[in-house]
């Protein structure tokens, strides 16, 4: 299991992508809270109630926009 830290400008933690078994990643924000997963199987985006946002990967944007 890897962990990605995502920053901002000031170099501040905005949050994290930790890639688990299988390839799946999950987007966390800054206090660890679960935003969503990417299933790169399915190449889809789900958010953390397990609905389709988007096709690709787009979890950064997930915590850009949790700030």
């Amino acid at each position: 299991m890897s962990q990605q830290t995502i920053k901002d400008r000031y170099q501040r933690a905005l949050g994290y992508i930790v890639t688990e078994f299988g390839g799946r990643q999950k987007a966390l924000n800054a206090a660890r809270r679960t935003l969503g997963y990417y299933y790169p199987g399915q190449n889809v985006t789900k958010d953390a109630a397990q609905r389709t946002i988007a096709h690709g990967n787009v979890l950064a944007s997930l915590i850009y926009d949790a700030d």
